[in-house]
C-alpha cells in the first residue's frame, strides 16, 4: 500500500484547508480493507472512516472538519493475516508514507491544518523585501556624531570599530549599558541606501523608552527613547519612508517590561507608584509576586525583565483595548505593522485583540522559532495561523534548514521533506508570507555561520533568496559583518568600508527576486542527489524552476 501526502493525486487539496472544505485521500495497493484513523487535536476524539475501492487497488475516502484546528491521520491496512499502519515519517514529516507494525510504540501521523478563514496579506507586504535595523547600531545622523540624551550610568564607545561589550556586576547582571548612538535621523539619511540594496521595507528593533540599548526592557510604551530622537524625528522617518514607497513595522514587546519601568518602578524613579511600591499602585496586579517585593515572575529568570500578567484586563485595555491604547497610539503615527516579540508568551486572544486594532493595510508578524502551525507553548496548542491572529511568523525553521544543508549536516532529501512538510502544514499565505531571516539580533551573523567563507556565503544567499517567504536582511550582513551571539552580532554598521562582492551578491539577488514568488499558488522541491535541489514556483501560468547545489550554487533552468 502506498500514500504520499505531497501528491495531489493522494491528498487533494494539498496544504491547509478551511472549515467545511472536503479533503479527498487516496491510497494505492492491494488490501482487503483500508480504514482511516483521524484524531481531532481540539476535542481529543478519534474517528474512523472506511475507504472504498474506487477501482482495483485504488482506495478513496472524503473527510471534512467542523471547526478550526489540527487533524492527525494514518491508515490501517488489513490484507489477510497481514495488518499494519500506513503513517507519516518520523517527527510527523509528510511525503511518502512508511509502514509500522500494529503494536509499534509510537506512530507518527500526517497533519491537516484547518483554518477558520484564509488570511489576507497587504499587497505591499507580498512584494516586500525587509531590512532589519538594530537602531542603536545602524547610523548616527547628527553631523558632529554626538549621542542624543546619553543615559545615566552608561558608557559610549570610543569609536565605531569597538566590539560590543557588556559590563557586568558580581551577580552577572549588566551593570552599565553601552551605546553607539544610532538614531531616527540616521535611518532617514540611509533610506536611499536601503532601497539601492534592494529592500523596500524596514523592521525596527524596539524604539520605546528603556534603559538598555536593545530596548526589550520597556520603560514607557507611550514614549520614544530620547536617545533615538523625538516624535518629530520619528514622524519625519515615517514620512520619508512612505514618500519612497517604503513601509516600516515596529517591534512590540508586550510580555515583559524593565524593572525600572514606570509600571514596575523598582528604583522609585517615577513619581507615580509602580508595582514594586505595593498594592496601592494601579500596576500592582499586572505582575505576579511570589515573595513581595523582590521575588516575582521574570522572563527566563532575568530579574531585569518582570513578566506581565497578560490576562489582567487593565493591561489588555492599555495595550490594545482603549481608544488611546498603545497599539492605537502608534498606529495613528502611520506605522505599517508590528512584529510581536516572544509570541509564545502571549495568549492567543491577546494576539487577536491586537489584530482587531489593525487595518487591512497593516501586517502582524510573530516571533516563533518552530513550526508555527502545530506549536505547543505552556501546554497549549497555539492558534497562530488559523485566522484572526498572526498573519505571518518568523521563519526560523527555514533558516535552520538552510544552515544545516549548507554545513552538510543534512542532505537534500531531508531538506526537501522538511520544507514540503512546512508548506503542507501552513496556510498558503502564511507559507509564502513567512518572514525569512538568516541573521537577527538573536543569532550568529550569517558570515560567521559560514565560517567566514565568502564563496559558501554567496551560495547560502542564492539558496535563501530563491526560497519562499518574505526575505529580511539583518543590517550589515550585506557588508560581510561577523559576530557570534549577543552582543557580538550587534556591532556598528561599517559605513567607512567599501562595498564588496558580498554586497553585490545581496543586491543582485534582492533586486532580481520576482515579487510574484511571495503570492505564488504553490511551490515544489525535489532532491536530485544528496547535494542538489530542484525547485519551482508556480502562479497563474507563470513558472520558474531552479537547480541549486551546495557545492556549485544556483542555476535557473526554466522560466515561463
Amino acid at each position: 500500500m502506498e500514500f504520499d501526502s505531497f501528491l495531489v493525486a493522494n491528498r487533494d487539496p494539498f496544504g491547509a484547508v478551511i472549515v467545511g472544505e472536503t479533503i479527498t485521500l487516496h491510497t494505492q495497493g492491494h488490501a482487503e480493507e483500508v480504514r482511516l484513523r483521524v484524531y481531532d487535536d481540539e476535542t481529543g476524539k478519534v474517528t474512523w472512516y472506511d475507504l472504498h475501492e474506487e477501482d482495483e487497488d485504488n482506495w478513496v475516502v472524503e473527510i471534512s472538519a467542523a471547526h478550526a484546528g489540527l487533524l492527525y491521520y494514518r491508515f490501517e491496512v488489513i490484507d489477510g493475516y497481514n495488518q499494519y499502519w500506513l503513517a507519516a515519517q518520523g517527527n510527523n514529516l509528510g511525503g511518502a508514507a512508511e509502514v509500522y507494525g500494529m503494536h509499534h510504540a509510537s506512530i507518527p501521523d500526517f497533519q491537516i491544518t484547518v483554518m477558520a478563514e484564509l488570511e489576507e496579506l497587504p499587497e505591499w507586504y507580498q512584494e516586500a523585501r525587509f531590512y532589519h535595523i538594530f537602531v542603536d547600531r545602524f547610523n548616527n545622523g547628527n553631523k558632529d556624531m554626538h549621542v542624543n540624551n546619553p543615559k545615566p550610568n552608561s558608557f559610549i564607545y570610543a569609536n565605531k570599530r569597538d566590539t560590543p561589550f557588556y559590563v557586568r556586576d558580581k551577580q552577572g547582571e549588566i551593570a552599565r549599558w553601552e551605546f553607539f548612538g544610532g538614531n531616527f535621523q540616521g535611518i532617514a539619511e540611509k533610506l536611499d541606501y536601503i532601497l539601492e540594496l534592494g529592500c523596500n521595507a524596514i523592521y525596527l528593533s524596539p524604539i520605546f523608552e528603556a534603559n538598555s540599548n536593545h530596548r526589550y526592557d520597556t520603560s514607557d510604551y507611550l514614549a520614544l527613547d530620547p536617545i533615538l530622537g523625538d516624535e518629530d524625528d520619528f514622524k519625519f522617518l515615517l514620512d520619508e519612508a512612505h514618500k519612497r514607497g517604503m513601509h516600516i513595522i515596529l517591534d512590540g514587546v508586550f510580555n515583559h517590561v524593565g524593572q525600572y519601568s514606570r509600571y514596575f518602578n523598582k528604583d522609585g524613579h517615577f513619581k507615580e507608584p509602580g508595582a514594586y511600591q505595593g498594592p496601592s499602585s494601579k500596576y500592582y496586579h499586572w505582575f505576579d509576586f511570589t515573595d513581595f517585593p523582590d521575588e516575582y515572575n521574570s522572563w527566563w529568570g532575568v530579574k531585569d525583565l518582570p513578566v506581565i500578567n497578560k490576562s489582567e484586563a487593565s493591561y489588555r485595555k492599555f495595550i490594545y483595548g482603549d481608544k488611546d491604547s498603545v497599539i492605537n497610539h502608534w498606529n495613528n503615527f502611520g506605522v505599517d505593522g508590528w512584529r510581536l516579540d516572544v509570541a509564545d508568551e502571549l495568549p492567543d486572544d491577546f494576539i487577536a485583540g491586537i489584530r482587531d486594532q489593525m487595518s487591512k493595510e497593516q501586517v502582524l508578524i510573530g516571533e516563533v522559532w518552530e513550526d508555527a502551525s502545530n506549536k505547543v507553548a505552556y501546554d497549549q496548542r497555539r492558534q497562530y495561523l488559523l485566522g484572526g491572529g498572526l498573519q505571518a511568523t518568523m521563519h526560523y525553521p527555514l533558516r535552520n534548514l538552510i544552515l544545516d544543508f549548507m554545513l552538510e549536516e543534512i542532505d537534500a532529501r531531508v531538506f526537501t521533506t522538511v520544507l514540503m512538510t512546512l508548506e503542507s502544514n501552513y496556510p498558503k499565505n502564511a507559507f509564502f508570507g513567512a518572514f525569512t531571516n538568516m541573521g537577527t539580533h538573536d543569532t550568529k551573523r550569517l558570515f560567521t555561520e559560514m565560517g567566514e567563507d565568502e564563496e559558501k556565503l554567496k551560495r547560502a544567499l542564492e539558496l535563501w533568496l530563491t526560497m519562499p517567504g518574505v526575505p529580511c536582511v539583518y543590517y550589515g550582513d550585506e557588508m560581510g559583518m561577523t559576530g557570534g551571539k549577543d552582543p557580538e552580532n550587534r556591532g556598528y554598521f561599517p559605513w567607512d568600508e567599501p562595498r564588496g562582492e558580498i554586497f553585490n551578491k545581496f543586491q543582485r539577488l534582492l533586486q532580481s527576486r520576482p515579487t510574484w514568488w511571495q503570492s505564488a499558488d504553490w511551490f515544489e522541491c525535489h532532491a536530485i542527489d544528496s547535494d542538489t535541489l530542484i525547485y519551482a514556483f508556480h502562479k497563474d501560468g507563470q513558472h520558474e524552476m531552479m537547480q541549486f547545489s551546495r557545492k556549485t550554487g544556483l542555476a535557473i533552468i526554466k522560466q515561463q
